[in-house]
């Protein structure tokens, strides 16, 4: 029997979404499938709050992470990146294969990005090319303050990428009112849906930057052109430049159907009481998170091992004496943290308990 998944995604989905896994093959283009496919966009661009272009994107987020930033930073451009943990750091090292020039934004792994240090760093590079910023860091749990970042690139005239990855879906974003140009995000994590697509969003006002990168070497199907080409111009019938996976696309029009009925309000208010539970009952163990509170994720909990003991050791015990899957650490947390996931539309307080007692029962073991 498969274990119940508490990691950072991806995460156990509901039946309804899974069914449509299940479902008959259908072909990826044609009237019927396009109205499945714009409606499952136009559903994705509800949950972000957007009036701009959405992609569903075979792949992957970091897939759609690759598309924005090479789509828009150019060979020997440079992009303002935050980096306060592994995904932050992925961001400059996509950033970097491209031939741009990155301007790293750093603060302690467990502590927030700052925006004082991202508008110090748009008034040294008032050239940049684009700012990105992960939305929350998996490594550490921290939650960054897109808002503030973005109003301050914004002010800037300088585009902002945000990698949502982990976060859309479980905790407060609105890309237009926020003034992000490109959104990114995948949906086996909040959104509650099996993985295999990257979805993509971008801003009317990104577009002419991106228009202007065309003549740059760059690739196919990783360019953000040729997807907008084909959803110009193949709109009526196959507005993609390639095969889609139809089924992950069903599952996850069910995932944000179900998102969007019960209101993302209602279900981060939900996810703030399962943290809650879970934090507390850590500390009880003498297993703190590493996060303080106020910049810590509501779907996601990095906690410290027990001094001197590894922590690959919690993640083996839990899984085999209890059938539950959590996360080790990563980078420089490597055997130092183990990370918990309950970011699943389908968490419940039980399963946050029966993870507490594993957790005691391996406490009571090392004694």
């Amino acid at each position: 029997m498969l274990p119940r998944l508490m990691i950072p995604g991806p995460v156990d989905v509901d039946d309804a979404v899974l069914a449509e896994m299940s479902r008959p093959l259908r072909a990826h283009y044609g009237a019927d499938w396009v109205q499945i496919y714009n409606e499952t966009a136009d559903l994705f661009k509800q949950a972000i709050g957007t009036m701009g272009d959405a992609y569903l994107m075979p792949g992957s987020g970091t897939l759609a992470n690759d598309a924005a930033l090479g789509s828009l930073v150019a060979t020997a451009e440079k992009a303002i990146v935050g980096v306060n943990g592994f995904f932050g750091g992925r961001l400059a090292e996509i950033v970097r294969e491209y031939g741009g020039t990155v301007i790293e934004v750093t603060s302690e792994w467990g502590q927030a990005l700052s925006p004082d240090d991202f508008a110090a760093a748009l008034r040294q590079h008032p050239d940049a090319a684009a700012v990105a910023v992960v939305q929350l860091e998996t490594s550490t749990g921290v939650l960054n303050p897109v808002r503030e970042i973005a109003a301050v690139a914004q002010a800037a005239g300088v585009p902002i990428v945000m990698d949502g990855v982990s976060s859309i879906g479980g905790v407060e974003f609105a890309m237009d009112e926020w003034g992000v140009g490109i959104t990114v995000t995948a949906p086996q994590k909040c959104l509650g849906a099996p993985p295999g697509l990257g979805l993509l969003a971008v801003a009317s006002s990104v577009w002419p930057r991106i228009e202007q990168r065309a003549n740059q070497p760059h690739g196919w199907y990783c360019n953000l052109n040729t997807w907008r080409w084909y959803q110009h111009n193949w709109a009526d019938w196959h507005p993609y430049p390639m095969t889609l996976p139809v089924n992950n696309i069903l599952a996850l029009r069910e995932s944000l159907r179900q998102l969007l009925a019960e209101g993302l309000e209602r279900r981060i208010a939900r996810y703030r009481s399962l943290a809650e539970r879970l934090r507390r009952g850590l500390q009880e163990l003498g297993m703190p998170p590493v996060v303080p509170e106020p910049i810590s994720a509501p779907v996601m909990t990095a906690a410290w091992g027990p001094p001197g003991v590894p922590t690959s050791e919690i993640v083996r015990f839990v899984e085999v004496e209890y059938g539950i899957k959590i996360s080790g650490g990563l980078g420089i947390f490597k055997d130092r943290v183990f990370r918990i996931g309950h970011m699943s539309p389908t968490m419940s307080p039980e399963l946050v308990d029966r993870l507490l007692g594993a957790l005691a029962d391996f406490s009571k073991r090392r004694r």
